[in-house]
């Protein structure tokens, strides 16, 4: 789905070089309205508004850090379609949180 809508890069590798760039070939409809929905949701959503602030610290322009969270949101939409389930931030927090415990 996030390659359908353009919104992860490309990986081209050759040899022992390695190169990263934008992905062109998308449904450009389909990359507008995911960007759009990670836009929106920056109002709503703390997760959201410090994942965007993480990506513009890095000196990201605005719509590469829209287009990697647009990236995070399509994944988590793919997750809750494959488990039939609906979203709930307080359930996709404290995912998080366990992904970034450090494990025994």
């Amino acid at each position: 789905m996030q390659t359908l809508a353009g919104t992860c890069p490309v990986t081209e590798k050759s040899g022992k070089s390695k190169t990263i760039h934008f992905r062109w070939a998308c449904d450009h409809e389909f990359r507008d309205i995911a960007q759009k929905w990670a836009r929106s949701s920056l109002r709503d959503s703390g997760w959201a508004t410090s994942y965007y602030g993480q990506h513009m610290a890095r000196a990201e322009s605005k719509s590469q850090a829209c287009r990697s969270l647009a990236n995070r949101w399509l994944a988590i939409l793919w997750h809750l379609w494959q488990t039939r389930q609906p979203y709930d931030e307080e359930h996709h927090l404290h995912d998080a949180t366990e992904r970034m415990r450090p494990r025994r």
